[in-house]
């Protein structure tokens, strides 16, 4: 799923989250954390590509699928399941439980709009796979061209 589309979606249900609980903490962790997950995408850029960054080409390699690796680290259900437990131990803190939020729909979102595996994102799947994007991400279903 593009940025784009992560960010509408995150406003959205972070928008619904502040008009029911009135927690701007909640809706703001839940907009920062449903958009900056994808800042693990830069670190497997990196890898792969090195200095320097080229945004467009930035663009253009996730879109597509082109990088060989995908470890993601931000990109799996793990993190769910933990901050769900933390969130629970600490009484469901508004920080944490939009953390949480944000994660999880990113998350489902990304399942959906990338036609991948059931298991893609799930860190010990990937590491099952060495982390290689087309062993972890079977049937990923490349964007189209990004205009950037």
């Amino acid at each position: 799923m593009k940025l784009e589309e992560h960010t509408a979606f995150s406003a959205a249900i972070s928008g619904g989250l502040y008009s029911v609980t009135r927690s701007w903490e909640l809706a703001f962790a839940c907009l920062m954390s449903g958009i900056f997950i994808d800042l693990d995408h830069i670190i497997d850029y990196l890898i792969e590509y090195g200095w320097p960054f080229n945004v467009k080409k930035f663009f253009r390699v996730c879109y597509e699928g082109r990088l060989q690796k995908a470890i993601l680290i931000l990109h799996g259900w793990e993190w769910v399941c933990f901050l769900f437990i933390f969130a629970w131990l600490t009484g469901w803190d508004p920080w944490i439980t939009g953390v949480l939020i944000g994660f999880s729909h990113h998350i489902v979102l990304d399942s959906f709009s990338n036609g991948v595996h059931q298991w893609s994102y799930f860190l010990l799947w990937r590491w099952k796979n060495n982390f290689v994007h087309k062993a972890s991400f079977p049937g990923f279903a490349p964007q189209q061209k990004s205009e950037r």
